[in-house]
Formats: C-alpha cells, sequence, structure tokens
C-alpha cells in the first residue's frame, strides 16, 4: 500500500476511534499507538505508549478492530504489539525531536560562527599593540622616572623592523626600556631581529635585556633548574659557584650588546636618570629551586648596597614572586611569560597558563597586570606576541610605568 492511502486509512480509522470512545479513553491512547499496513491482509497496531500493552489490549483492542474492519473491510489480520525505541514514538514526539536536534544543530552553527568571529576580530585587532601605563611612587625619586617594558615578541614585528613599535617608544620619552625575555623564539636562528631591536632601543634610553625560557633553552641547552645546573656545570651543595654561569660561552649576548643594549645575568647594573641613581637587577636563574643557589651573593648585594638607589628587579618568569616572601625585592619588579593567560575571559579574568591550569589568578598565580608583593609594585606584562589565533580579549601591549615620588 502506498503511503498516500496507508495515511489516509490511518487517519480515518484513528478518526473513528475518537468517535466510539469516551473522551477519557481517547486522550489517555489516541498518542500512543499507529497503525502499520505490513500487507494487504495483514494489519499492525504499533502500540508505544508508557502504560503496559496489555492495558491497551484490555481497553482498546475490540474497538480498534472494529474500527479497521469498518474502513478497510473484514478478513484483515490484525495485531497489537508493543515498539520500543525512536521508532516507537508518536508523531508528535518524533516532531518534537527533530524539532530540537534542528535547535541543536542551529545553536551549534550560531555558536561556531561566533568563535570564528571572534577570533578573526581579535586576530586583526592583534596586528596593533595597547599601550598599559601604570603609576607608582617612591621617596628614592625627586622626579618621574619612566620605564617601558616589552616582553614576549617571540619575533612580532609591527613595521619594518619593528619601525611602529620604536616610533612609538620613543615618543613615550622613557628614561629606562627592559625587555623582561623572549623577545625572540630562537636566539641562534633570530640574531638579525633581536640585534636590530636592540640597537632601536638603546638609540631611545638606557636598555636592558633578561632571558626568557626562549633564550636560555637555545644559548644553554639545557632548562636553569638547580639539578640541570648543577650537573652540567659539575657542582653540589658543597662547591656551588654561582658566577660559574656568566662564564659559559654567550654570542648572543655579545652581539646584543654590540648592539647597545645590556644584558643582565644575576646581576646588576646602575645607571644614571636625572639626578637620581637606578639599580636594575636582571634575574637570570628564574626557577625557584636555582635562585638562592645561583644568586643569593649577587641579588643580596643589589638589594642591600646603597638603599637610597632606585631598586628595579626584571625577570621573565614570575615564579619566584609567587614561591618566596623575602621582606624586600625591590622598589618595582617586572614580569612576563605569562602572555596574560592568552584568553582573558570577562569578569573571571585569564583563561590558562601551562603552570596555573584553568584560571590560574583564581589558584594565587601572577598571570596579569599589577601585584604587590613585599609591599612593592610587581608588573606582569601579557606581552607583544600577536602570531597567536586564540589571543582572545588580550590585546599584545607595551608596559609604560611611571615611578613619581607621590
Amino acid at each position: 500500500m502506498d503511503k498516500v492511502k496507508s495515511e489516509k486509512y490511518q487517519e480515518e480509522i484513528k478518526e473513528l476511534f475518537k468517535e466510539m470512545v469516551t473522551d477519557e479513553l481517547h486522550d489517555k491512547w489516541a498518542d500512543t499507538f499507529e497503525i502499520e499496513f505490513e500487507s494487504e491482509k495483514q494489519i499492525n497496531v504499533a502500540y508505544h505508549g508508557a502504560e503496559n500493552v496489555k492495558t491497551f489490549r484490555k481497553e482498546c483492542k475490540e474497538t480498534l478492530f472494529s474500527c479497521i474492519s469498518s474502513v478497510l473491510g473484514e478478513g484483515k489480520k490484525i495485531r497489537i504489539t508493543k515498539k520500543s525505541g525512536y521508532n516507537s514514538l508518536s508523531p508528535k514526539a518524533k516532531k518534537n525531536i527533530r524539532a530540537f536536534k534542528f535547535f541543536v544543530l542551529g545553536m551549534l552553527f550560531v555558536c561556531i560562527a561566533t568563535a570564528v568571529i571572534v577570533v578573526l576580530f581579535n586576530y586583526i585587532g592583534n596586528r596593533d599593540f595597547r599601550e598599559t601605563f601604570y603609576s607608582t611612587s617612591s621617596i628614592k625619586v625627586d622626579s618621574r622616572v619612566r620605564v617601558i617594558q616589552l616582553s614576549d615578541l617571540h619575533n612580532a614585528c609591527y613595521g619594518k623592523d619593528n619601525e611602529k613599535l620604536l616610533e612609538r617608544i620613543e615618543a613615550l620619552e622613557p628614561d629606562i626600556i627592559i625587555c623582561t625575555g623572549d623577545i625572540v623564539n630562537s636566539a641562534v636562528d633570530d640574531v638579525d631581529y633581536a640585534v636590530t631591536l636592540a640597537q632601536g632601543l638603546s638609540e631611545i634610553a638606557p636598555s636592558y635585556y633578561v632571558y626568557g625560557n626562549n633564550e636560555v633553552e637555545t644559548i644553554y641547552g639545557f632548562p636553569l633548574n638547580e639539578k640541570e645546573l648543577d650537573k652540567n656545570l659539575g657542582f653540589d651543595k658543597s662547591n656551588r659557584d654561582e658566577t660559574a654561569l656568566l662564564q659559559l660561552e654567550d654570542s648572543f649576548e655579545e652581539k646584543l650588546e654590540g648592539a647597545g643594549i645590556k644584558v643582565l645575568k644575576n646581576e646588576k647594573d646602575t645607571v644614571k636618570v636625572k639626578t637620581m641613581t637606578v639599580d636594575v637587577y636582571g634575574v637570570l636563574t628564574s626557577n625557584p629551586s636555582s635562585f638562592w643557589s645561583y644568586s643569593e651573593k649577587a641579588f643580596t648585594d643589589y638589594i642591600w648596597e646603597n638603599p637610597d638607589n632606585l631598586k628595579i628587579t626584571a625577570v621573565h618568569e614570575p615564579f619566584i614572586f609567587e614561591e618566596f616572601a623575602p621582606d624586600f625585592w625591590g622598589d618595582l619588579m617586572l614580569a612576563g611569560h605569562t602572555h596574560g593567560g592568552v584568553m582573558r575571559v570577562p569578569v573571571l579574568g585569564p583563561l590558562y597558563t601551562r603552570e596555573g591550569g584553568l584560571f590560574p589568578e583564581r589558584n594565587g598565580y601572577f598571570v596579569y597586570g599589577r601585584y604587590d608583593t613585599a609591599g612593592k609594585p610587581l608588573i606582569v606584562s601579557s606581552g607583544l606576541e600577536n602570531s597567536n589565533v586564540f589571543r582572545i580579549n588580550n590585546q599584545p601591549e607595551l608596559v609604560v610605568i611611571d615611578i613619581n615620588k607621590f
């Protein structure tokens, strides 16, 4: 029997069923069965209701058989069977399921389209950088000292040879420029990039470079934690020489300093800014396990010698500030590495870092912005890297810090 006829007969049978039973029975059973025409002589009543099929048979069998015989004539074999699963559902239920599926697919499409638009919008926005200004105070200064921090460029370019970046830095008139690491992805392969940038920065103001994990991995070939340092330098707790790391050959440092930028490796440099004296200390062994083992004397001397000097501590990774609580880290601390959590969720903040997991700030990690550590400001930059398509709500930034007397 063709589909049109079967639908017509089924409709007639159900209409007749409605006329022959009470409203109560009709409301109870009308949507729980379908008529299946298996052959010219075999008719099947497919029951798919929630109640026991025996109850259905008891209350509906005679009426249904009478309806079927009236519409199709006598001599038909009629049986009632119980159906389960999707095929057992009523047309109304199936219609609702189909509607729900279309709704889910529609929402999925909307979510995908929205995600694509957001990623594309942010990717385009990330071709440029923003400027984030911070203000702090110190009784050690008698006029404003402006510090500009660059971090985590990972070979990003803003104009040819970073001309746009350098022009803006020059216009901001910094007194000191500090690069807090991962300026390149590979220090060996990207020497020209780093040297060109270093030369441009050093022509603007006294400039400093602190290595990040990308520079460390390429220059030294091993992570600078205590275990690896002891192993590669031949030391243990009894005979460590924290200056030995500085004696290792480093052609990258030579080229950077030849371009006019000072590389700080667990050491300080002193610079005059107007009438003030500023000590800048760059942390090389930023892993908490090796920080004190390989920099204790140098760092202690930096902190406590000439205490009237303004002290700026620069490090790539902020881990030591999370791990230790000395009386004094400096008057200003700078760090990077975290990329600001890459994605920043409104209200909830940075989404993820490798060390801190999901929503790392909620677990006490320093990820982005200004923090207080040992009573002084720590600024963690989200960096200037701009090639990550998942960098959302987190435009690359140039950090500008003004240190005023009040």
